[in-house]
């Protein structure tokens, strides 16, 4: 989910379109206050953004994986237990060391809460294991790419040293990840299976775009104003075509296919106003709910504000106090406490600069 900023293989449009999916991610938590008793799902934005703000997410974790492999395959070939341990690092160690530190507040605030925590060791365990008994609601995220990044990586190695050709082997996955929730397999909540089940294509799809992405870009004028304009008006007309259908993921992919237009349109003209937030979106990703939580659930626990006062509340602390959190790990580097905090947290620090 964290671009490598500091080095030479460095892409601005994926750090950018790192930031749209993060602040994408942020703001679709930031309506819990909508008044229509189901923390804003019925609005139309909120059912739009969650189209495809989520298989983004996939989409760009399935990119670095390959990108990322493919950078430091120049310098060593990691071996699957090397990656499979970097990735524990990454995303189970965080998952772990943040659900405990959140399990006993979260439990004591049932009365706050939308649902009851239990204070008790079986639901202690249960949180560990199944996706709709974390605390933090959405590290599902966490599990689920850990599955489709170790899946993915043993699958793609395997295929390229059995001799299979990359125009065959990905395809072949894609199908795969496309037709597997067809399957009559029960995938449940476990580890959030389910999830990377459903999620699985978008991840793959990422992967393919990093290995073929110089032959794409050469034919698919991404940083035209135009096009972005097509693709969004493509996303919006298939949400409305297939919003509670089978046909949904149509829709998920134009609004990734969206995404990476306007982050390459960024990129070709230099804009640079998110730049500062660039190497953050896994920290904002990891601390922003319980900027959402203090600015929405707590805060209007003790006061009352129209609706739309908590969202900006919890879109702006939701970024802005994981990123200062971010920008003082990276301003101390060989500070031991902050080494520590960034080991837990799978944090490399940056000291690139925007």
């Amino acid at each position: 989910m964290n671009s490598d900023t500091g080095n030479s293989h460095f892409l601005r449009f994926i750090a950018y379109l790192q930031v749209i999916g993060i602040i994408l991610v942020v703001l679709g938590h930031s309506f819990h206050e909508y008044p229509d008793g189901v923390m804003g799902h019925s609005l139309l934005a909120y059912r739009m953004l969650y189209s495809f703000h989520m298989p983004l997410f996939m989409f760009i974790s399935g990119f670095l994986m390959v990108y990322t492999a493919k950078a430091t395959s120049e310098k060593t070939a990691a071996s699957i237990s090397k990656f499979v341990r970097k990735k524990i690092e990454r995303l189970l160690l965080p998952f772990v060391v943040l659900t405990v530190i959140t399990f006993v507040p979260r439990a004591m605030m049932s009365g706050m809460a939308d649902d009851v925590f239990e204070l008790s060791a079986s639901s202690f365990l249960r949180a560990f294991i199944y996706s709709e008994n974390i605390p933090i609601p959405y590290f599902w995220f966490l599990q689920a790419s850990f599955i489709l990044l170790v899946f993915n990586y043993i699958v793609l190695s395997l295929g390229r040293k059995a001799g299979i050709n990359s125009v065959v082997l990905f395809p072949s996955v894609i199908l795969f990840f496309i037709f597997l929730p067809f399957a009559p397999v029960d995938f449940g909540t476990e580890f959030s299976l389910n999830e990377a089940v459903r999620l699985g294509v978008y991840f793959v799809s990422g992967c393919a775009y990093a290995r073929f992405r110089q032959n794409i870009d050469r034919v698919v004028p991404w940083a035209s104003i135009p096009f972005l304009l097509l693709l969004t008006v493509l996303w919006a007309v298939l949400f409305f075509a297939t919003e509670h259908t089978g046909y949904v993921m149509a829709c998920s992919f134009f609004g990734i296919l969206m995404c990476i237009s306007l982050s390459k349109i960024l990129e070709a003209r230099d804009a640079r106003f998110i730049d500062h937030l660039v190497g953050a979106n896994y920290l904002i990703f990891l601390l922003s709910w319980f900027c959402n939580v203090a600015s929405q659930q707590i805060l209007h626990h003790f006061v009352e504000l129209p609706w739309w006062c908590y969202t900006i509340l919890s879109l702006v602390s939701g970024i802005y106090v994981p990123w200062l959190c971010y920008r003082y790990l990276c301003a101390h580097p060989d500070s031991r406490w902050v080494k520590a905090t960034a080991l837990l947290l799978g944090q490399s620090l940056n000291k690139r600069k925007g």
